[in-house]
């Protein structure tokens, strides 16, 4: 009966650390072929949609926000795990695909204020602690007092009800966290807060991915 317990036990706790994003669809994004770059379309868990993640000289490039010289990195890698699954996609016959809907894990990791007037603030929210992507807490300008939410351009929500359960998170948490415009704390518009720059521990040696 001990043994049994323990065993339960075992079971349960490492069922907690398999709840992971899983990839339910890939392929060739639209300009692929046409600018000669390795990018693919990626939706995971049949919840979320990443278009354009890039395979280049051994390492994953996930897509950015803005034009010319202004950048923003909204979308990132948490876990390595979940960084070698996406690059196995690259690589002939290595790509597992998941017809599996699951429920994924939400969790608002931090919000900061922007000086912006109508993009107020960013909101850091991590997905089954494998994905953080940076949303940004909008004004409406017809009525002050309420908020939309902006998502990274190339990031998804294929599921209704998934997007209104995070959208409603963010406004919740956004409530207790915003701090006014001129606050010491308040950053430009879109930048990313200190400590978020987490695909970089990934950043193995050239070689040591292979394709």
């Amino acid at each position: 009966m001990k043994f049994s317990i323990i065993a339960f036990l075992i079971i349960f706790l490492f069922a907690g650390e398999i709840s992971a994003l899983s990839i339910s669809s890939v392929n060739d994004a639209e300009t692929a072929k046409e600018d000669c770059r390795d990018r693919k379309n990626f939706e995971f868990s049949k919840t979320i949609l990443i278009k354009g993640i890039e395979f280049e000289d051994g390492f994953l490039k996930m897509p950015l926000d803005g034009c010319k010289k202004k950048k923003y990195s909204n979308i990132k890698i948490l876990s390595k795990d979940f960084y070698q699954k996406i690059l196995d996609c690259f690589k002939i016959q290595k790509c597992v695909i998941s017809a599996a809907k699951k429920d994924i894990s939400l969790k608002v990791e931090k919000i900061f204020s922007l000086k912006s007037p109508l993009r107020i603030a960013n909101a850091n929210v991590s997905f089954d602690n494998e994905l953080i992507v940076t949303f940004g807490i909008v004004k409406d300008k017809d009525k002050k007092d309420e908020i939309w939410i902006s998502y990274p351009e190339a990031f998804e929500i294929k599921d209704e009800a998934f997007k209104d359960k995070l959208e409603k998170l963010i406004k919740k948490e956004s409530r207790k966290s915003i701090t006014p415009r001129n606050s010491s704390n308040s950053r430009d518009h879109h930048a990313m807060p200190h400590g978020v720059e987490v695909l970089e521990i990934f950043q193995i040696p050239k070689g040591n991915i292979q394709r």
